[in-house]
């Protein structure tokens, strides 16, 4: 006697239970690649705003360098030059130069934390505007007698500027975002760069639109004209 064979019908679908699992699986992935995006576009927000920096900072420091690398290591006047003074506070002879301390954003211990070493200097002159400087009958180098410095200005923004200025005044503006500038001489230096020449040192530094700081440091030695 042949027993009947009873068929079970295919499953046409998925259960509840498994529907759920595949609903959570999915809302975990999903939420896994929201969040490997907003990393990714953080990331690529932040190298941007760094290589700015760095674009901006190695500007400056060639404008810099473009300006010492005319001046001298000479005395007019009365005053020696280059001149470097801390924090906007030049000694007596070199008053016209005193300003208001920059504010610092470093605290002790960051590699940018310390005073602004500002530097006042002169160039050659070229009262003939050929763009060639002046020489006297003796074939020797003629100074103009304006001054020129580089100083770190906290602005109305909040933010601090390197500028150059002419005379104390006529702010031209080098860079933005700089926490702090050290222009030394052999002297000041304790003679770890040779007599006649300069040595910059620019440090910049920004918060970026996720709250993230962003440093950036670069410098230069320049030997002076007659140093």
């Amino acid at each position: 006697m042949k027993q009947a064979q009873h068929n079970q019908p295919a499953r046409a679908g998925f259960t509840l239970i498994e529907m759920a699992i595949g609903t959570g699986m999915l809302l975990f992935l999903t939420g896994a690649l929201v969040t490997s995006l907003s990393g990714i576009r953080n990331l690529t927000a932040a190298t941007g705003d760094k290589a700015q920096l760095q674009t901006m900072g190695d500007r400056a420091l060639l404008a810099v360098v473009s300006d010492l690398r005319s001046s001298g290591a000479i005395s007019a006047s009365g005053k020696a030059y280059p001149y470097v003074f801390d924090d906007g506070a030049p000694a007596p002879i070199f008053a016209p130069h005193e300003h208001e301390a920059a504010r610092e954003n470093a605290e002790a211990g960051d590699p940018d934390f310390g005073p602004n070493r500002e530097i006042v200097f002169l160039v050659p002159a070229d009262l003939d505007e050929d763009r060639r400087p002046d020489v006297n009958a003796a074939g020797e180098l003629e100074w103009s007698v304006d001054e020129v410095s580089f100083v770190v200005n906290t602005r109305a923004d909040g933010i601090n500027y390197l500028e150059q200025r002419t005379n104390a005044g006529d702010p031209q503006v080098i860079a933005r975002h700089v926490e702090r500038v050290v222009f030394d001489d052999a002297e000041s230096s304790g003679f770890q760069i040779p007599l006649g020449t300069v040595r910059a040192r620019l440090f910049f530094r920004i918060i970026d639109g996720q709250g993230n700081l962003i440093r950036y440091r670069t410098e230069a030695v320049v030997n002076l004209r007659n140093g």
